[in-house]
């Protein structure tokens, strides 16, 4: 415990470090060392000095014990690396007691997997954020505007869609992306087509359809094989040799990872993108869908759950600096008509969190035309760029959403 005196003391000696530090109570393993610490927090809160005297008074401990703690052999400047060691032997010591319990605990193998999960996710998750100075914030920012006018690329990964790109940039690191549709609309489709064209690392969590469905559907897209024909087993011979290539080409696609566990608790998906991005380098993370993910707490009301849900997705992306996209979906009343960002199911907090919404927009056209129906990628919500209308074509035999040569807006919005 000589590393909390050291950081007590060097607190005494530099109060800011109290507006600083992200240092919990909880942290300090000594209970004296415990209250001091609670007593200096407190005393900053009321915007009280802090120093010995006062923080004798607040904590109830002799004001000698609290003069031993202010070494005049106490350096300031090295805070931080005392915050890290205090912080390192708190999760430490919960990941103890959670095994302790895991241990003691008769429950079957996969709810003692998911108990040690839950109750590590905090001590997993918990990162050091430290204020910058606006200085170094706009070093940092033109240094990354240079390295992009170098590379004459997008900020982030490419989407296969040009026009999709140039709006939103890509899909950029510790973004959070909300595909929406109704059901059997495409979003399942579309997401599986941005998984194939970013070209890179990535794991895909699919809770709705099987690891082999993903994969007929990844076969069937690669060579514009009929499903129909691919599922009943009726492929011609021209067929057949397209599914032999597809399959050939897809096998050496390796970086991409597919988990089709069905009902995945939260805390399991953050547990194994951790892992993913750790060991398999992944660059993005891929969801189908977010109202089927499974909070811990199910007594709380749906809305509530999909929140949480939201949220940590969110903080999610920015842990692992990787975007994270989701398909969602949309309300009942929201069938038929030009979808809104309010239309997400479940929780309006989807539409906070997004800093990209993307919405498919089906319009159906008068009977004799060509085509039975226009297909948009309506932009709903941009952080860093427009709104607005994409024009795609949607050929569900195929699994495959291509963007039209003609990007004419829908009539019944011109008008």
């Amino acid at each position: 415990m000589q590393e909390e005196r050291y950081f007590i003391g060097q607190i005494l000696w530099d109060p800011t470090i109290l507006n600083k530090t992200i240092v919990t109570p909880s942290d300090f393993q000594g209970e004296q060392e415990r209250g001091v610490f609670e007593a200096m927090l407190a005393l900053s809160r009321e915007n009280s000095v802090v120093d010995e005297n006062s923080t004798a008074k607040k904590s109830g401990i002799p004001l000698g014990t609290i003069l031993d703690l202010k070494s005049s052999n106490v350096i300031c400047a090295t805070w931080e690396h005392y915050q890290k060691v205090l912080i390192d032997a708190s999760r430490v010591r919960a990941i103890k007691k959670t095994c302790e319990r895991v241990l003691k605990s008769d429950q079957p193998a996969d709810a003692l997997v998911d108990m040690f999960i839950e109750e590590t996710q905090d001590v997993r998750g918990r990162m050091v954020f430290r204020p910058c100075a606006l200085p170094s914030c706009i070093e940092e920012s033109i240094a990354a505007l240079e390295a992009r006018i170098k590379s004459k690329k997008i900020p982030g990964h490419a989407t296969g869609y040009p026009i999709l790109d140039s709006c939103i940039g890509g899909l950029q690191k510790t973004r959070l992306y909300y595909v929406g549709a109704r059901p059997s609309q495409g979003k399942s489709t579309l997401l599986m087509n941005l998984v194939v064209n970013c070209n890179v690392p990535c794991i895909i969590f699919s809770a709705e359809s099987s690891k082999s469905e993903f994969a007929d559907r990844m076969i069937i897209r690669e060579k514009r094989i009929n499903s129909s024909q691919y599922y009943n087993g009726t492929l011609t011979k021209d067929d057949a040799k397209k599914v032999v290539e597809a399959s050939s080409e897809l096998y050496d696609r390796n970086y991409i990872i597919i988990h089709d566990e069905p009902n995945i608790p939260l805390s399991r998906l953050v547990q194994i993108a951790r892992d993913a991005k750790r060991y398999n380098k992944v660059e993005a993370i891929f969801i189908d869908y977010v109202q089927l993910l499974v909070f811990h707490d199910q007594s709380r009301p749906k809305n509530e759950q999909v929140s949480e849900i939201s949220k940590l997705l969110k903080q999610l992306a920015r842990e692992l600096d990787v975007p994270v996209i989701c398909a969602a979906q949309l309300r009942r009343d929201a069938e038929g008509k030009k979808p809104q960002l309010s239309d997400f199911s479940d929780s309006t907090q989807l539409e906070r969190d997004a800093d990209v919404a993307i919405m498919i927009y089906h319009i159906d056209k008068k009977e004799g035309s060509d085509n039975n129906r226009e297909t948009f990628l309506l932009i709903e919500k941009n952080r860093d760029g427009r709104l607005g209308y994409i024009r795609m074509n949607y050929h569900p035999e195929f699994m495959l959403f291509e963007e039209a040569c003609n990007q004419q807006i829908p009539r019944r919005e011109a008008e």
